[in-house]
């Protein structure tokens, strides 16, 4: 930059700072407004050109965002501070009937709000983040933890201690926002949702510590092998500061998980994902109807194979998902459940704007028992079955890009098989619709 530059260049930024001292008592946007007003002035005037003005604007905007961080950070070692939030309504209409005699039962339509997240991320000096979201539609955290990242040896890893998800269950661990099909899929529910007599409760929100070799691979943003292990409570818990204590052997034994897998990359176009997990939890078996109900000497032992490719426009991801729970058959039984199922969901991404997505599962409970709103979210159900097979299919249009994103698609679900021998083979059918509205920020 020539002299006669840095003295025009100087001279805005003391015009500026003129303005700035003379509105400090204004809010910091109209300070902004009005800086960026006078920089207009100068370049129209020909005093600016308009590299120096953005240059000036960058200037003042790294100024700008320190003094906003001074004010809002309660250390001096804060470095960074980043607020987000996702809201998310639904409206759902389905319909479930009693194959067994033909009967519906009460139709849902209902307008909800399925989340409200408020999250705010602090950085502290080169490796330290603190991070933590919260739900104020399910009134439950989302994460919180405390976070060392950086590199040992070459190699990047990051250490969590607090409250979030182990990676088990990839399309769990897949974020809310970032779902081609509305809801997970009925056996990602089944593992993960809240223990009720019939799902597992076996994966999803833990405590606990958390380590995690090359995430940007296991998160598919770069290439290589990635891997994780986790120590956390066995029980599965919305509120971190929870203590369970049921009278079982919960209390006081802790919970083992463990992945590894590979991302990579195949001509120009193709990417792909493709991985493993597995996880040990003490008394969690028997047959749970509340959280930490788990009953002593049981245990939980899964696993998950899962892979995403990405072809160009075309996408398709899949999952297995295994366990053994042992006695989870029913009350009173010596008989372990093996519970398995999958799912498959291919993609179309016609352009920016528009993707086509379909799935199908299938949930097997081994005898443990399933209902269809077990597996299809909202959908009222009284007959418990022993599979139960999901469908969907449906269009997400990107209004911007996926941060304002309407997401419309056909529901359906069918439960069937006998629990036991010889027993009443209870059929439901559940069909309907349902539609998302999303902003992220």
């Amino acid at each position: 930059m020539t002299l006669i530059r840095l003295l025009k260049k100087r001279l805005a930024l003391l015009s500026l700072g003129a303005l700035a001292f003379g509105a400090a008592a204004t809010a910091p946007a109209v300070r902004a407004q009005d800086g960026g007003a006078l920089l207009n002035a100068l370049v129209r005037k020909g005093i600016l050109s308009d590299q120096e003005a953005e240059d000036v604007r960058a200037e003042l905007a790294a100024e700008s965002a320190a003094a906003v961080l001074q004010t809002v950070s309660g250390g001096k070692s804060t470095n960074g501070i980043n607020f987000t939030g996702r809201l998310q309504v639904q409206y759902a209409n389905l319909e479930t009937t009693d194959e067994r005699d033909a009967t519906g039962q009460a139709r849902v339509s209902h307008f909800f709000l399925r989340r409200v997240y408020i999250g705010m991320k602090g950085t502290l000096g080169a490796n330290f983040t603190a991070d933590f979201n919260y739900d104020f539609a399910g009134a439950a955290f989302d994460k919180a933890y405390i976070r060392w990242a950086g590199s040992i040896g070459g190699a990047p890893f990051s250490f969590d201690a607090g409250f979030r998800k182990p990676n088990f269950g990839y399309e769990e661990y897949t974020s809310s926002g970032s779902l081609r099909a509305i809801e997970r899929s009925g056996v990602t529910r089944y593992f993960a949702e809240d223990v009720n007599g019939r799902r597992l409760g076996s994966a999803s929100y833990r405590v606990g510590l958390f380590a995690d070799y090359n995430p940007n691979a296991f998160a598919g943003k770069a290439a290589g092998f990635f891997a994780g292990a986790a120590l956390t409570n066995p029980e599965r818990v919305a509120t971190p500061a929870t203590i369970v204590n049921a009278g079982n052997d919960t209390t006081g034994k802790i919970a083992v998980w463990a992945n590894a897998g590979y991302s990579g990359r195949a001509g120009a176009s193709t990417t792909y994902l493709v991985g493993v997990a597995g996880a040990l939890l003490p008394g969690q078996g028997g047959v749970n109807s509340t959280v930490g109900s788990g009953i002593k000497g049981r245990d939980i032992t899964q696993g998950a194979i899962y892979a995403d490719v990405t072809a160009g426009k075309f996408q398709i991801a899949g999952e297995y998902l295994f366990a053994k729970v042992e006695r989870g058959v029913s009350a009173g039984s010596t008989k372990d459940a093996s519970v398995s199922g999958f799912w498959l969901q291919p993609a179309f991404k016609f352009n920016d704007t528009w993707e086509l997505v379909g799935r199908y599962s299938r949930t097997d409970t081994g005898g443990r028992g399933i209902r269809a709103g077990d597996g299809v979210r909202s959908a009222t159900a009284t007959a418990t079955a022993k599979c139960l097979d999901e469908y969907y299919l449906g269009a997400n249009y990107c209004i911007v890009a996926t941060d304002v994103k309407l997401q419309l698609g056909y529901v359906g679900g069918r439960t069937s098989g006998a629990l036991a021998s010889g027993g009443a083979v209870n059929k439901e059918t559940v069909a309907g619709f349902r539609t998302q509205l999303q902003v992220n920020f």
